[in-house]
């Protein structure tokens, strides 16, 4: 049985014909593996493993990482790599303002009268600083463990 055939219903299926919903969990043999795939009662599929709903979208997502809002739409298998490297990109654009804020406080000439815009602008980026390149090791961390966010978080809820 190939895998196309199971994640579709046709209308010739039994557990349509009677009106109830399939069993939750499935097992298929594929190469001689046994593979668990759990019914979405929402997109009426048979999910691929370590796929998962999203409720916001309200759809299934293929290795569901997490629904991102400053993206605006869910990070999976076919878009992670971009958003690790926007996270990337946008910690070494944070390390570049930083860095150039401290060399320009260092040379500034007017000593310790720094105008209050640029001390502001230093602590804002120092926090920045902080965050997203702390989530980009994060990530970096889940991409060396072969990990998604959900898997992450889920196996931390339930141990």
């Amino acid at each position: 049985m190939e895998i196309g055939e199971c994640c579709t219903s046709s209308a010739g299926d039994g557990w349509k014909s009677f009106g109830r919903p399939p069993p939750r969990i499935k097992n298929f043999q594929i190469n001689n593996q046994i593979v668990k795939l759990k019914y979405c009662y929402t997109c009426k599929i048979f999910r691929p493993p370590r796929a998962s709903h999203c409720s916001i979208c309200d759809n299934c997502v293929e290795r569901f990482d997490h629904h991102c809002p400053w993206v605006g739409n869910c990070v999976g298998k076919r878009n992670y790599r971009y958003f690790y490297l926007f996270i990337l990109s946008l910690s070494l654009l944070t390390i570049y303002i930083f860095t150039f804020d401290i060399v320009y406080v260092a040379l500034s000439e007017s000593g310790w009268s720094l105008t209050v815009l640029t001390v502001l602008e230093v602590l804002i980026c120092f926090f920045t600083l902080w965050s997203v390149v702390g989530l980009t090791g994060f990530h970096t961390f889940l991409v060396a463990l072969n990990q998604t966010t959900n898997e992450d978080v889920s196996s931390v809820c339930s141990s």
